[in-house]
């Protein structure tokens, strides 16, 4: 009915499955004809579906990769429910039930409604502040397309500081992978960003608040990807698997899509990506201060416990990475970070390897055009829009 198939699926071999009658998902009257909605005769609402399909692709779209649910009110949630994919929930709109949603995944991809797709125009969004929202999650794909395989991490990231410190860790050969909770330890389960072959039916989760990202650290339960609470630190956290040894390394990333990022902006950047000091804000008098304390014991221990963790990475076992496009940060600040001593090695990515990684043209366009855009600065506090046709994935400060 999906088009997907579990993780632990064990034959190689399509199972062969005979319907007799009308059963499971069909979207097909979204490709053609109109939407029509009547009370006593009149005609309250008139949608052409083949209008409708790329935004409801968008909207599914946009929760498989993050997590995010947004309700919706009006023409749009009343067809979506007509045409079985949601339910109202508190007045609006909800589509969340994982059958449901891994269906419309591929009957989205069968009509070349993919998930690069999606990305691929959010990124390329008139709003620029839009567009600051998107390109974490656009990043974040890139990534998961870098480490779709075995990948030397060295090709993907640039490490900072002494080579001699971080040589054993840049030729490590690592894969993305998803993490479950089992008793006292994970599953652990290689995810090929492009497959249909998954553990569960988001690849990623939007954390709201502090708690739910320590509850995320504590059992991705099958997703690749967290995209922390604000206030938090890092703009992402996902693990890769150390292919020699079976070890963990967790990765936490901090986007910055901006033409210029200065020494200060660098160090902020640098400094969310550190476990020590998540939940920190600066004073006037220029001293760091954490909001929670137990909260961040919490989440240093929670990622220290996530997978058995590699000890060639600090002690959380932990690669820290700035990923700015198109300026790239200020290389002092870098090499100061690397530095410090007791700390987790540094890296930024450069997105000539991500570029080389992708395989189809339309995402190395996409990587390309983002310097040539005008941007404006995205640092500022962002507000995800409500408008359908301008997804992002989530604001961060």
């Amino acid at each position: 009915m999906t088009g997907f198939r579990p993780t632990d699926w064990g034959d190689s071999e399509e199972p062969i499955v005979k319907l007799d009658g009308l059963y499971g998902f069909n979207f097909e009257s979204l490709l053609g004809g109109e939407h029509l909605k009547e009370f006593s005769g009149v005609t309250l609402i008139s949608i052409a579906e083949s209008e409708l399909l790329p935004i409801l692709a968008d909207f599914v779209l946009e929760y498989t990769f993050t997590g995010e649910i947004r309700g919706l009110g009006g023409p749009r949630g009343d067809a979506m429910v007509e045409f079985g994919m949601s339910r109202f929930r508190r007045q609006a709109a909800q589509t969340d039930e994982p059958l449901a949603i891994l269906a419309l995944v591929t009957f989205f991809e069968q009509n070349k409604q993919t998930l690069a797709g999606y990305l691929t125009r959010a990124i390329n969004t008139s709003n620029p502040a839009v567009r600051g929202i998107a390109f974490e999650a656009f990043g974040a794909y890139l990534l998961a397309r870098a480490f779709s395989g075995p990948t030397p991490l060295e090709k993907v990231f640039e490490f900072v500081g002494d080579k001699k410190a971080v040589k054993d860790l840049e030729k490590e050969v690592a894969e993305l992978v998803t993490l479950e909770k089992v008793d006292d330890g994970f599953k652990i389960t290689p995810l090929q960003i492009d497959t249909n072959l998954r553990s569960s039916h988001v690849l990623g989760r939007s954390s709201k608040t502090p708690t739910d990202t320590l509850e995320w650290l504590r059992n991705p339960q099958g997703s690749a990807f967290c995209f922390p609470a604000n206030t938090v630190g890092p703009d992402l956290i996902f693990v890769l698997r150390l292919t020699n040894d079976d070890k963990i390394l967790r990765v936490c990333v901090q986007f910055k899509h901006t033409q210029t990022l200065s020494p200060q902006d660098s160090k902020k950047a640098i400094r969310t990506t550190d476990p020590s000091t998540f939940l920190s804000q600066k004073t006037k008098d220029n001293s760091l201060t954490c909001s929670d304390p137990l909260m961040r014991r919490e989440i240093e221990g929670a990622l220290k416990n996530l997978g058995n963790g590699t000890k060639k990475a600090g002690r959380c076992g932990l690669l820290r990475v700035v990923f700015s496009y198109p300026s790239l940060p200020d290389i002092d600040a870098l090499e100061e970070a690397a530095k410090a001593k007791g700390g987790h090695p540094l890296a930024t990515v450069a997105p000539h390897h991500l570029e080389k990684e992708t395989r189809d043209s339309a995402l190395g366009q996409a990587i390309l055009s983002l310097a040539n855009l005008v941007l404006q600065r995205p640092d500022r506090k962002r507000t995800r829009p409500d408008e359908l046709w301008e997804p992002g994935p989530r604001g961060k400060e």
